[in-house]
């Protein structure tokens, strides 16, 4: 298992734009873990998932620098039913979970 320190590539900063510092603004409302562990996670784990998971992953929590999007916007741009998206979702976090875990 790899650890991220402060410092280390993959560790958020006060400098970056991501759905993890929205969260972390709010005083008020939760933190979403999962974008926590995807924003420190290695950027290889997300080739152990299909490229459907990993397009919806990287959209959804802004990983890699691009935009973070709604599952309404994924759905309409992806041109899938909003079902699929959120199978896809749901699918490629159990298998980082999993992966983490192990």
């Amino acid at each position: 298992m790899t650890y991220l320190w402060p410092g280390d590539p993959g560790w958020p900063t006060p400098e970056s734009e991501s759905i993890l510092e929205k969260d972390i603004s709010d005083p008020g409302g939760e933190i979403d873990l999962d974008a926590v562990c995807l924003h420190a996670a290695q950027p290889h784990l997300l080739d152990e998932l299909s490229a459907l998971e990993r397009t919806v992953l990287r959209a959804r929590y802004g990983l890699d620098g691009a935009t973070v999007r709604s599952m309404k916007e994924l759905h309409a741009d992806l041109g899938l039913t909003r079902h699929q998206v959120r199978d896809a979702l749901e699918s490629g976090l159990a298998k980082l979970r999993t992966h983490l875990a192990a």
